[in-house]
């Protein structure tokens, strides 16, 4: 092996090594420990258009919306009359420009009763990447928004 090659085999390492785990989607975020959970008594389309009115009127773009089963398992997603939707929002910057921040709204409805969850996920990037999962104030308001907007 010629040392142009090992020079080039290390420059790569390296990257790999500084970069993180790669995901299979990257606006997708695993289940998490701390999850946000709310119960709206309305119906999936009700709830949906909610929520995804309340995510673009406080700034967060839509990524994209997907069924949540291509990601995860869970009872809800086989066939027993839940509905299931997964939307992904784009990436947010902080005040400070250096965190990037990003949400996972699940969906979970049956009958007239719909299970909502939201993920987040804050990464800042120095050396080693830091990860927060946690965000009570922001994702509270997000939630009683989206109950306000439900009860309009």
């Amino acid at each position: 092996m010629s040392l142009r090659a090992t020079i080039g085999s290390v420059a790569i390492l390296t990257i790999f090594l500084f970069s993180g785990c790669a995901s299979v989607e990257p606006g997708y975020i695993s289940r998490v420990d701390h999850p946000y959970d709310r119960k709206f008594y309305a119906s999936f389309e009700k709830v949906v258009s909610s929520i995804v009115f309340v995510l673009k009127s406080k700034g967060w773009p839509i990524d994209s919306e997907a069924d949540p089963s291509i990601y995860e398992r869970d009872d809800r997603y086989d066939n027993n009359g839940y509905q299931n939707l997964l939307i992904m929002t784009g990436v947010r910057k902080s005040s400070s420009h250096m965190t990037s921040i990003r949400l996972n709204v699940l969906v979970h409805s049956i009958n007239n009763t719909c299970d909502v969850e939201i993920r987040y996920e804050a990464q800042t990037p120095f050396i080693r990447r830091f990860i927060s999962v946690q965000n009570d104030k922001m994702i509270e308001d997000i939630l009683d928004t989206v109950e306000k907007d439900l009860l309009s």
